[in-house]
């Protein structure tokens, strides 16, 4: 896993951008086949645990060893992590949280996302310093 330091840019129409320094992790492959494997077993435990509970194995079961596939080949795609930052919305001013969560499948060109208070199109840019 390599960590850089980036510029993180936040694009309205009609406004000026909005910039903070962040912090992006680069996942190898190996990285991402193995956040995958976590993630598939963890769906085979919780499945594991719901065996012994009757009528809720029935569907239980395959609903959860399916969401950790979904999951998991969400986890193989994932290519960056943003490490959370708060950034204001350049419409409204209200601080919006960026980053966490599984990761982004590519940080090349614009991730589209709204803002958390304003409820207006965004646009994060991610560059090198």
């Amino acid at each position: 896993m390599q960590t850089r330091e980036v510029q993180v840019v936040l694009e309205a129409p009609g406004a000026a951008d909005v910039m903070a320094a962040g912090i992006l992790r680069d996942f190898s492959l190996g990285d991402r086949v193995k956040r995958a494997a976590i993630v598939i077993a963890g769906s085979v435990l919780l499945a594991g645990t719901l065996i012994p509970i009757p009528i809720i194995h029935l569907l239980g079961i395959p609903l959860v060893l399916i969401t950790g596939i979904l999951m998991a080949g969400r986890q193989l795609a994932s290519v960056a992590r943003l490490q959370p930052l708060r950034i204001a919305c350049p419409k409204c001013g209200a601080r919006n949280r960026v980053g966490g969560g599984f990761g982004f499948r590519s940080v090349v060109g614009g991730i589209d996302r709204t803002c958390d208070s304003c409820r207006r199109s965004l646009t994060l840019r991610i560059t090198d310093r």
